[in-house]
């Protein structure tokens, strides 16, 4: 039997005025499925919404890293330059202290030189009877004699200049006269030795001289009690004769 089309205006007005049947109809056309889609699309409207919600917050989160970050740059930044300024004024501070360390061993040396300079009978009176410091004008007179008669060089005459001390004295052995080539230096290594042995010898060459190698200091280093023993110098170290290599030769 056909359906016509006054009967589907009929159904129509019939659904119209029934929304159970209305309702009943829908499900039977639609299955429970679709029907249950606007509710799905309400939830996931939900979700979505949610999800936009908890987007914000995190562009907002980025937002503040992002300015944490860029204040943390700044900071380190400003670290850098304190640590380079830093860097430069301990730079200046080691130099201010080596140039103090420098300054002090030089005061130091210039101490030490002056008190065997001043009381030569207090620590080379075991080497020598009446020690004399000679002044710088009798050692010019000594020198420029030799140089003039040709028993010294110029680079000689300046090398001897260099003792920090010549001290003329009797010897005690015999009492003849000798003049002792001394070096000072708060260490004395081997090289103190070597080079006072160096310029003792070149003193000799000036005729009737005869020159002992002498080292004066605090203390003897490991290598400079060995180079005494084998040059065969006078040590005196804390102002007391060191029986180490001393000669009376």
């Amino acid at each position: 039997m056909a359906f016509t089309v006054e009967e589907f205006r009929d159904l129509l007005e019939i659904l119209r005025t029934k929304p159970e049947w209305k309702e009943a109809l829908r499900r039977e056309l639609l299955g429970e499925e679709l029907l249950s889609l606007p509710a799905l699309v309400r939830d996931l409207v939900k979700v979505v919404e949610e999800m936009n919600k908890r987007l914000y917050r995190v562009e907002q989160d980025v937002t503040v890293l992002k300015a944490d970050v860029a204040e943390l740059k700044q900071d380190v930044t400003v670290l850098k330059v304190d640590v380079a300024e830093l860097k430069q004024d301990v730079a200046g501070l080691k130099q201010e202290v080596g140039g103090l360390k420098t300054e002090f061993a030089s005061l130091k040396g210039e101490a030490l030189e002056r008190k065997y300079r001043e009381r030569p009978f207090v620590y080379f009176r075991r080497i020598v009877r009446k020690p004399k410091v000679l002044t710088d004008g009798e050692l010019e007179d000594l020198l420029s004699e030799a140089l003039a008669e040709g028993a010294l060089t110029e680079a000689e005459v300046e090398e001897i200049t260099r003792l920090d001390a010549v001290i003329r004295g009797r010897r005690l052995s015999d009492a003849r006269t000798v003049y002792l080539a001394v070096e000072i230096s708060a260490k004395i290594d081997r090289h103190d030795v070597e080079r006072v042995a160096r310029r003792a010898k070149l003193l000799e060459k000036i005729p009737g001289v005869v020159a002992l190698p002498v080292v004066a200091g605090e203390a003897l280093t490991v290598e400079g009690a060995d180079a005494v023993k084998q040059v065969g110098t006078w040590a005196v170290t804390d102002g007391k004769l060191a029986e180490i290599g001393a000669s009376s030769g």
